[in-house]
Order: structure tokens, then C-alpha cells, then sequence
């Protein structure tokens, strides 16, 4: 009994906590990142390594970049490359 009390005020007392993500972005993705130009090697120089790697159907990788401070703040960018491993989409959203 007296452990289900200490597991039930344990899961109380974190479920409350915020969920931290990431951290914030080193340079401004829209700014730093040269679509058409960057490669998957200056993408990663420049933004660190990503939160996830995606590839559609056609083959095209697709970089995603993830913080959030748990207190609604934070933002995701998303970079897209080419057949040539060249950025050809940065999107960044709140």
C-alpha cells in the first residue's frame, strides 16, 4: 500500500513537468541555409545534426529540425534536397 502511495504522488508530481525539446535554432534557417546552392554536409555544419531524416516517395531526403522550451515556444524547420543532395526547401514554422 504504502509503495502505491509513493507511485501515485511520483506520477503526480511529473506529470506536470514541461517538455523540453531540442534547443533553439544555432542561426536562422531562412537566412543561413542557400536553397539551391547548400548541400546535406553544409546543412548539417551550419544547423547540427537533425531531430529526424525522411525520404519520400521519390526518393528525396528531407531534413527536420525540432526544439520546443515547453512553455509554447519553440519552432520546427524543414529542409529538403534534391536528386543532387542540394537543399531545394527550407520551410520554418512556429
Amino acid at each position: 500500500m504504502r509503495s502505491l502511495v509513493w507511485m501515485t504522488v511520483l506520477l503526480a508530481s511529473t506529470a506536470c513537468v514541461p517538455l523540453v525539446i531540442g534547443r533553439p535554432f544555432q542561426v536562422d534557417p531562412r537566412a543561413a541555409i542557400k536553397v539551391g546552392y547548400d548541400a546535406k554536409a553544409d546543412v548539417v555544419r551550419k544547423m547540427g545534426e537533425p531531430y529526424r531524416r525522411s525520404v519520400d516517395a521519390e526518393g528525396h531526403e528531407a531534413y527536420v529540425y525540432v526544439w520546443a522550451d515547453g512553455d509554447g515556444g519553440g519552432q520546427k524547420c524543414i529542409v529538403a534536397f534534391n536528386k543532387n543532395d542540394v537543399a531545394y526547401l527550407v520551410e520554418v514554422a512556429p
